[in-house]
């Protein structure tokens, strides 16, 4: 609480924050309007009644966000996991997070690209590359968007070709040779018609060293290219076109080994055989006989068609999206050839939303429909090394796969509709429901030729589960810069079936329920040079899905299953402010309490904290820009980011303790708005902080007997250079 006491005391020293990062400019009109879609009509992130944080293109630009974990950093109360793949990195927000990254399960919060969800793990790999905007809604989005938001949501809006030819290029470099080079091109096609094209291109060396392997691993690689096409048809009518494609080839995964288990049998074959073990998890120096790989192939299409019939406006989003996602890596992350596992699948989903619009003197009205469909394919295994084959005396075996296939269909409809009542120009109410019905469905085989997850296997199921999810929101204008309301709203994430590896997979776990009470107050002050947004909330979480492996069992049986109750309050407070027209200041904070009410692990234990919940998330930042006369005006920027204690896993065991931390980043950018050119110089963790951001835990294990952990990135430098036309 003393360190909670500080922060608000600096919070208030400062008077200001960088609440919507969303801030462009400043001129003597004060900080610019932010337009968001929240509620998903266009409106000032001011006016918004709901807890949002949002980021323009150019505030993305200015400090340096390329992907999400940059925006969750940023964001208070939003941790992004960065587990060092992509496919299992959860998303937490308020505390609120999901049980597993699979397609058995579905997140706790989600992702949107131009309102379609774009699904979780591999699916929701997103770059931010030619993004208009990024927002993130706070709270259980359960009316509007409804599918997995019982957390909140992340809504990103793509760059829209404009009537103007346009065309940028962008090339960065820094240490460990990272190199990220994108260009982005549209204009019109004709006059009805307008297109845009947009390629980026990521790639960085190893920041861990091999010592086995002789050579830097922990690498990163990938590239994406997103195609809009927008056509004019008739006074009322236009059609958006969508296509978008993600690919990955990196080296994940290489874990660092924080404790062993003296008594498995890694650790006795490693003293046997005088080989080093992993001594200081800390140093980035790892231990493992074989490459780690992951490559992701991911693309998609949509079509959203706007017109207008009398006085109704009517939306229809279609979409299809789909990807192909391998891993295999070094199981026990030793110089023994032990084992190797993997994680790939296989998804392709399709939705269709119709959207109504209308407006009847004081009220106004939305109403829709929603259908959504996946089908998908898991296929974990794991691979027996040369080492563990000679254990068993058979150099036969090596190779020999354990594995699971999970072919899951969900097929989920929903309806869904909302009204507001404007009583006069300061006070308003709106009610709004969803009704949604979620069908899932799996074929489940198994084979465990060697009994080490439990036996062979099949199981076939079926299930469905239905909710109506209400919400209510009242706004009232204490005055026209000052707005409050009050929100309670609920959020569903449907039940499923375990679909990965162990002997207790393929059961059906139930849904859970998340109902938010939230006050907040948004405020403008100082003819716009300073906003103040600041919301309280409370919110009851049951019949919580976790997934966690049974240290009781010898073998490895990780399971999802509804586990007890749980409550995450707290308060977030972000203010921005421009004093002058040279100074830009922020700040923003998140205080946050989520412990678990119920429950127990399959050990037995109490459930205690939430994972992935900092005590508190905060930031504060400047930018100063001065005129350099006709070299156009250089900027020095700052950003000191803290987090407070959390755990890693539902344990809370000391080794997944995190320890309080602060990031300091840094930026001096030399630019001309008028010749279309900026250069940047930037440092981010450059007091290279070192802190841990997941553990996986082997150590009861017979065979690995090891905890894991992945460590955050290290201090990181270099240059940007940015041209447009």
């Amino acid at each position: 609480m003393r360190q909670s006491m500080v922060l608000l005391g600096a919070l208030g020293l400062l008077g200001v924050a960088e609440a919507a990062h969303a801030q462009d400019s400043a001129d003597q009109s004060g900080l610019e309007d932010i337009i968001v879609t929240a509620r998903r009509q266009e409106e000032r992130l001011q006016d918004a009644p709901i807890s949002v944080t949002a980021f323009t293109a150019a505030t993305m630009e200015r400090l340096g966000i390329d992907n999400v974990a940059d925006v969750a950093r940023r964001t208070p109360g939003l941790q992004y996991g960065n587990y060092g793949d992509v496919k299992l990195s959860p998303t937490s927000l308020r505390g609120i997070i999901g049980s597993a990254g699979s397609a058995g399960s579905d997140p706790a919060v989600g992702y949107y690209v131009d309102e379609v969800f774009v699904g979780q793990g591999a699916g929701a790999n997103l770059d931010l590359y030619d993004i208009a905007r990024v927002e993130v809604l706070r709270g259980p989005q359960g009316t509007l968007f409804g599918r997995n938001t019982v957390g909140g949501v992340i809504s990103l809006a793509t760059e829209r070709p404009g009537e103007d030819f346009e065309a940028s290029a962008q090339a960065s470099y820094g240490n460990y040779d990272y190199t990220r080079v994108g260009a982005s091109i549209s204009g019109p096609l004709g006059d009805q018609a307008r297109a845009g094209l947009s390629a980026v291109f990521t790639n960085r060396d190893g920041t861990s060293d091999n010592v086995v392997l002789g050579r830097d691993v922990n690498t990163m690689g990938a590239y994406s290219i997103r195609a809009a096409l927008d056509i004019d048809i008739g006074a009322h009518s236009s059609l958006q076109l969508n296509a978008d494609y993600r690919g990955v080839d990196d080296e994940p995964l290489v874990f660092e080994t924080i404790r062993y288990n003296d008594a498995s049998l890694l650790a006795v074959l490693l003293d046997a055989n005088s080989l080093e073990r992993n001594a200081d998890p800390y140093d980035r120096v790892v231990y493992t006989d074989d490459v780690n790989r992951e490559e992701l192939d991911a693309w998609g299409v949509s079509a959203r068609f706007n017109t207008r019939f009398g006085g109704v406006d009517v939306t229809n989003i279609a979409s299809y999206r789909i990807h192909d996602y391998y891993s295999r890596v070094d199981t026990d992350r030793s110089a023994l050839r032990m084992a190797y596992d993997g994680d790939p699948e296989e998804i392709w989903r399709a939705s269709e939303e119709l959207r109504l619009n209308w407006n009847t003197g004081s009220l106004s009205w939305l109403a829709g429909l929603y259908y959504y469909v996946q089908d998908g394919s898991n296929q974990s295994f794991i691979e027996i090394g040369a080492d563990l084959a000679d254990l068993f005396g058979d150099s036969s075996l090596t190779g020999v796969l354990a594995g699971s296939d999970a072919e899951m269909t969900t097929t989920s409809a929903a309806a869904f509709g909302s009204v507001t009542w404007t009583a006069n120009d300061r006070f308003d109410v709106t009610l709004g429901g969803r009704y949604v019905r979620d069908e899932k469905e799996i074929d489940y085989v198994q084979s465990d030729p060697l009994a080490i997850l439990g036996g062979s296997g099949a199981i076939s199921g079926e299930d469905a589960w239905t909710k109506f999810t209400p919400s209510i929101n009242l706004r009232y204008r204490v005055r026209p810069d000052v707005l409050t309301y009050l929100t309670v709203s609920q959020g569903f994430k449907s039940g499923g079936f375990n679909d990965a590896l162990g002997d207790a997979n393929g059961i059906a776990f139930g849904p859970e329920t998340v109902t938010n009470y939230e006050f907040g107050v948004k405020s403008e002050w100082f003819d716009r040079r300073l906003t103040a947004n600041l919301s309280v909330f409370y919110m009851d979480w049951s019949d919580i899905q976790i997934s966690q492996d049974n240290p009781i069992t010898p073998v490895f049986d990780p399971i999802i299953l509804n586990a007890g109750a749980a409550h995450s309050q707290g308060i977030e407070l972000e203010i921005q402010a421009a004093p002058t027209d040279r100074l830009l200041l922020g700040a923003n904070l998140s205080l946050l309490e989520a412990e678990f009410d119920e429950g127990s692990l399959p050990s037995g234990q109490t459930l205690q904290r939430i994972p992935q919940a900092p005590e508190y998330t905060a930031a504060l930042n400047a930018e100063y820009t001065w005129p350099v006369g006709s070299w156009g005006e250089l900027s020095l920027s700052g950003e000191y980011i803290m987090r407070g204690e959390s755990f890693l896993t539902l344990d809370n065991i000391e080794d997944g303790r995190v320890d309080p931390y602060q990031l300091l980043n840094l930026r001096l950018t030399l630019a001309n708005p008028a010749q279309g050119w900026r250069v940047a110089l930037w440092g981010e963790n450059v007091t290279d902080e070192t802190y841990k951001t997941r553990m996986f835990d082997l150590y009861s294990q017979d065979l690995v007997g090891q905890r894991f952990i992945i460590l955050g990135d290290p201090a990181t430098y270099g240059i940007d250079l940015r041209v447009s036309y």
